[in-house]
């Protein structure tokens, strides 16, 4: 919550044009909403997509705002009437005292789309106030268009276990490798609603961002902790800066000589950290069981007065943080990620008041819910994959990410 406050600081002092300043509060605004719709009463699930399509949207009706260009009838006004009605029940779903500038961007992309509406639905398509409509768009703040980092990668990629878990991996080897995969994510999400011109881009960026890491000098630096983590996390075989950069020269080569879909390579670049075809779901059952084990723990140390026990807990989070937050969590639904959040939000308030470890009455009730709707995600989690949570398999899941985390600190 503190970071939370701090954002919202920060736009109210906000005069830039760079919203790349704002990213954290962007992304949480537009994951609370999904998780919002998704909850009762009359819940519907936003696709994981939605988000980063509705920005491509506004940042193709700036682009031929600015050209005025007279395709925005042809091109952007269909892809808006796509997510008009969404965007109306997505507005009813919202507090009234909550997300004001999500609220008012939801609105400022309303206004466009009724207004040039009426002017093409009159045939009148030379008077479309294109300065206007520009100037609607740069007054965005959570909608402004950002491309690949209007929304996070892990939302994008949802139940994409794979990726989720290449993504990860790729992490401790290179922040640029990260980005590679970040972009193709993002390219898979919104290249059904591209124009043909953005596509080519698309691919020219993709070329040179793989030639860009190729020819740059290697900094793996965490490469060595490697190996205590892929214990656990399904690495299929040694990796070596040269291994990598090997493998994303053939990638780059079939991009160059054929026609190949961003899924396969996506693909390609996952089959680099694991087993592309592996089934993450034992893994998310493994984890929300750690998760409930986990707030269950901390409840019942605190009301012991177990300080000892409750400094256990806290290593264990801070091990497990990095992987629950970059995989786990977006292997769920919206509700349950939610939760996921909430509980290392706790675990880190906690730590802050160590060594007296205050929790207030409302604090244990948030982690009781918790606790509930985890239960409750494991019992159907048991019932669809027909199985039993198997503890040795948890213990030493949890003692392998304490080791990784302790290589690290």
């Amino acid at each position: 919550m503190k970071k939370y406050y701090e954002d919202l600081k920060k736009i109210e002092d906000f005069t830039s044009f760079d919203r790349t300043q704002l990213l954290d509060y962007i992304h949480r605004q537009k994951f609370e909403a999904s998780a919002l719709c998704a909850a009762d009463p009359e819940p519907f699930a936003l696709p994981p997509t939605f988000w980063v399509e509705l920005d491509y949207i506004i940042g193709l009706a700036k682009s031929v705002s600015e050209n005025k260009k007279d395709d925005f009838a042809e091109t952007v006004m269909p892809l808006m009437q796509e997510k008009i009605a969404v965007i109306q029940k997505i507005m009813k779903k919202l507090p009234e005292n909550e997300f004001f500038y999500l609220k008012k961007d939801l609105k400022t992309f309303e206004e466009i789309f009724s207004h040039a509406s009426n002017i093409i639905g009159k045939k009148l398509n030379y008077f479309l106030p294109f300065s206007l409509f520009i100037n609607a768009i740069d007054s965005m703040t959570v909608l402004y268009p950002l491309r690949e980092k209007g929304c996070d990668a892990g939302t994008i990629a949802r139940n994409n276990y794979d990726i989720l878990l290449a993504r990860y991996l790729a992490g401790d080897f290179s922040p640029q490798l990260v980005e590679i995969i970040d972009y193709f994510i993002w390219v898979q999400a919104v290249f059904s609603k591209a124009v043909d011109k953005d596509k080519l881009l698309f691919r020219e960026e993709i070329v040179h961002r793989l030639t860009a890491f190729i020819d740059k000098e290697s900094d793996f630096t965490n490469a060595s902790d490697y190996s205590a983590k892929s214990f656990v996390l399904e690495l299929h075989e040694v990796l070596t800066d040269i291994n990598i950069k090997s493998r994303i020269q053939e990638l780059l080569n079939k991009i160059m000589g054929t026609k190949i879909s961003v899924g396969e390579c996506l693909r390609i670049i996952t089959s680099i950290f694991i087993d592309p075809d592996i089934s993450g779901n034992a893994n998310v059952f493994r984890d929300i069981t750690i998760a409930s084990d986990l707030a269950s723990s901390v409840i019942k140390h605190i009301k012991e007065g177990n300080n000892s026990a409750m400094y256990e807990d806290i290593a264990l989070s801070k091990a497990m943080k990095s992987y629950f937050l970059q995989v786990s969590r977006y292997m769920l639904d919206t509700r349950i990620d939610m939760e996921v959040c909430r509980l290392f939000e706790i675990m880190f308030y906690l730590e802050a008041t160590a060594p007296s470890f205050i929790m207030h009455d409302d604090i244990i009730t948030l982690l009781e819910n918790s606790i509930e709707k985890f239960e409750n995600q494991k019992e159907s989690m048991a019932k669809a994959l027909n199985r039993t949570f198997d503890p040795e398999s948890a213990e030493l899941f949890k003692a392998k990410m304490k080791q990784v985390y302790a290589g690290k600190i």
